[in-house]
């Protein structure tokens, strides 16, 4: 248990009359949206909203990067809307691709700006408005919405709603500031589609936690997770074997201590190093500096972070830098119905998405 749950859970009593608040504002705040009191925008294409119910480290990212590619196989020129987190852009709406700065696009979004050179990755607070700048600027095929569960002024004809192992059990419905959830359990109504990010053992261990939890929504529920398959060079594509080396690991993300798990799974040791920055860290020379020091002191052969990191380094010299190959795979699923269980990648096609925009 991490020490902000041990906290809330000492200050669970004081805390919970205030979640309970924000969940009933959250409510109130949805009904609007539902009843056409608050005004949406509507996609004229299938748009679909990949978020979650709790903050950070459910793996919104790598699954809305999977979308992508996949759009890209099937022929939809796609548009992905997001916030950009910490991004600075010099106009809005801000089309981000290769080379925009990252100071300017955001870590994330540029992460998928070059993973997906033909997408149209949009940065905006505003998504009603670069909703309407992309529709009317390259007319794409499917919008997804970046983290936008809770973003319901642009209309969605699926919710993608991911949750984390820990939501089922000691997070469950514990809204902020008692827990981390954004809203209350009956947010959960809202969905169509779950995803929990675990490894297919430990999904099937939490098949009966997640069955008293969610089968009365019956929707399915899909496991996956970021399956690594060797190692990088910055300056390069090669995959490389993982190794025995020696190495420094560093992060500037959400719930790092997955990460120095998995790491010490990849490489068959524990990191001589680890250094945690915060989410969304915007590197320096100096931060540079202080890794290649503790390495050397460490004597560690291998510097490696994830792709997160790696996107805010590129032009701080850090070339021999090592970055975890991460892909997405999908093993198991839960269904409450009669449909066979298939992982989300045989399950999910195209012709699914056109009936959802019919409706």
């Amino acid at each position: 248990m991490s020490l902000l749950f041990k906290t809330q859970k000492i200050l669970s009593p004081i805390l919970a009359p205030i979640s309970k608040g924000y969940g009933v504002v959250m409510s109130r705040r949805a009904e609007k949206y539902s009843s056409g009191e608050y005004e949406r925008f509507r996609p004229e294409c299938p748009c679909i909203s990949v978020g979650n119910i709790g903050s950070g480290g459910s793996g919104k990212t790598p699954l809305a990067d999977w979308l992508l590619k996949w759009a890209q196989r099937e022929g939809l020129l796609t548009a992905l809307l997001t916030r950009g987190y910490g991004a600075k852009p010099a106009q809005l709406p801000y089309l981000v691709n290769r080379f925009s700065p990252v100071q300017e696009a955001g870590d994330e979004p540029l992460m998928l700006a070059n993973s997906n050179p033909q997408a149209k990755i949009v940065v905006d607070p505003v998504r009603k408005r670069s909703g309407a700048w992309v529709t009317q600027e390259f007319k794409p095929g499917l919008m997804l919405l970046d983290d936008g569960f809770q973003h319901m002024a642009v209309e969605r004809d699926l919710d993608f709603v991911l949750l984390t192992p820990d939501d089922f059990s000691i997070g469950w419905d514990k809204v902020i500031p008692r827990g981390t959830w954004r809203e209350s359990v009956q947010a959960l109504q809202r969905a169509d589609v779950f995803f929990v990010k675990s490894g297919p053992d430990g999904f099937r261990r939490m098949n009966w936690l997640i069955r008293e939890k969610l089968s009365g929504l019956g929707k399915p529920v899909f496991q996956f997770e970021l399956k690594a398959k060797g190692l990088k060079l910055l300056s390069g594509e090669e995959r490389l074997d993982f190794g025995s080396d020696k190495y420094l690991l560093f992060a500037g993300i959400g719930k790092p201590e997955i990460l120095r798990k998995d790491a010490g799974k990849y490489m068959g040791r524990a990191p001589e190093q680890f250094m945690i920055f915060k989410d969304h860290h915007g590197y320096t020379a100096q931060d540079v500096e202080m890794i290649r020091k503790k390495a050397a002191a460490a004597g560690a052969k291998r510097i490696i972070c994830t792709p997160k990191d790696a996107i805010k380094l590129t032009k701080l010299g850090c070339d021999d830098f090592y970055v975890i190959d991460l892909e997405v795979e999908f093993k198991e699923a839960i269904f409450f119905d009669d449909t066979e269980d298939a992982p989300f990648d045989k399950w999910w096609n195209k012709q699914r998405l056109i009936d959802a925009f019919k409706k």
